[in-house]
């Protein structure tokens, strides 16, 4: 049964407000940080994000938004720089070496952090920096192929 909760920090402060079942974050909420600003916001399952959602840094910056599980980036999303540039548009995999910001790109655009593309394609299973099969645009714009990507010049 979904009810509405408020949960809060032992000092008082705002934790979680949203849908709940027995007190446990279920369904669509808010959790914050400490500070006040929000962490997260969207979907929640037996008191974890899952499903789509937005994380945001203790400053109030969003940091992701797309879907998540478990804490972690899975599925379509959007990774952002702390700058609010787009760091990486694309495909995310669950990583079994999880730590608070672990990601595995699966496929898609990475960018540098002044928002100029650098990668377009897929990436090597549990590197997201490690290119597979792509374009990387070096930083003065100059294509480098990777892979077994094939380009037909008339």
């Amino acid at each position: 049964m979904k009810n509405k909760a408020l949960i809060y920090y032992e000092d008082g402060s705002l934790k979680y407000e949203g849908q709940s079942n027995h007190g446990t974050p279920h369904g669509r909420g808010i959790a914050y940080w400490e500070n006040g600003n929000v962490w997260y916001e969207g979907q929640f399952v037996d008191g974890q994000p899952k499903g789509y959602g937005k994380y945001y840094l203790p400053d109030g910056t969003l940091r992701y938004e797309g879907e998540t599980e478990e804490l972690q980036y899975a599925g379509k999303g959007i990774e952002y720089y702390k700058n609010g540039n787009i760091k990486f548009i694309g495909i995310f995999s669950k990583t079994p070496r999880f730590f608070y910001g672990a990601r595995n790109y699966v496929k898609g655009r990475l960018y540098y952090e002044d928002g100029s593309l650098n990668y377009n394609g897929t990436f090597q299973t549990g590197k997201s920096a490690t290119f597979k099969d792509g374009v990387e645009y070096l930083l003065d714009g100059t294509p480098r192929l990777h892979g077994s990507i094939h380009m037909t010049i008339n």
